[in-house]
């Protein structure tokens, strides 16, 4: 729960800044037929367990799960209930955890680990939308394209004996694509709320750090759109 309490912050400043662009619109009709949402969820990475090495049990940290927090804009400028157009979107993805272990050739000492895990990629491509009502009160949308990602792995060592501090850093960055689709219903004038999928793949090379040479996901977010 302390890993999603920066995102529920996030959440609601997002919230807020589409509310106020959403009192100023003429969302009922998407007349200028942009909009923009805000994300919250997270994200499963394959194969992202890493193993500690110097512990005298086998442990690991598993950091495939990440939350995450962002936003799309998109334009759909033809069409009145199926639209096409283009998006670009932005995700911050971050994760800390710690673990206690008993190391190697240590006599009996622990050390207490903590890692930390950020990653952000930036999207774009085709976007299509489709409500099912004539009173655009439900609709479906789809989207995919390029997509650039970083990610950023800490560790930090405190030993228990007389052993120094160590601290650890190792980041990557690749490029792939992605494929998203979702549904949403409208919750007022001015916005619509819903659930989306999303899925990811880049050739980030993290074999330094957990022997997987891309990164591959599937993540689930809470969407909220309003347009403008």
């Amino acid at each position: 729960m302390k890993n999603l309490k920066p995102a529920y912050i996030g959440l609601a400043i997002l919230l807020a800044t589409t509310a106020v662009f959403g009192q100023t619109s003429k969302y009922d009709f998407w007349d200028k037929n942009y909009s923009v949402q805000s994300l919250l969820g997270a994200v499963k990475y394959d194969g992202l367990e890493v193993q500690v090495e110097d512990s005298v049990e086998p442990t690991e940290v598993d950091i495939s799960t990440i939350p995450q927090l962002g936003g799309a804009w998109t334009t759909a400028p033809n069409g009145e209930r199926f639209q096409l157009g283009l998006e670009c979107s932005f995700l911050l993805g971050f994760r800390f955890d710690s673990v206690n272990y008993a190391y190697l050739g240590g006599g009996g000492a622990y050390v207490s680990l903590s890692t930390s895990m950020w990653t952000f990629d930036l999207a774009g491509g085709g976007y299509a939308n489709l409500f099912l009502d004539k009173g655009r009160k439900v609709r479906i949308y789809a989207g995919g394209g390029p997509l650039m990602n970083y990610a950023d792995y800490r560790t930090d060592r405190e030993y228990t004996d007389n052993t120094p501090e160590e601290n650890d850093q190792e980041s990557a960055f690749g490029l792939g694509f992605y494929a998203r689709t979702g549904f949403e219903f409208r919750v007022n004038r001015y916005g619509m709320l819903g659930l989306g999928v999303r899925g990811t793949w880049t050739n980030a090379d993290f074999t330094e750090i957990s022997g997987s040479s891309e990164l591959t996901g599937i993540a689930a977010f809470a969407t909220f759109t309003a347009g403008f």
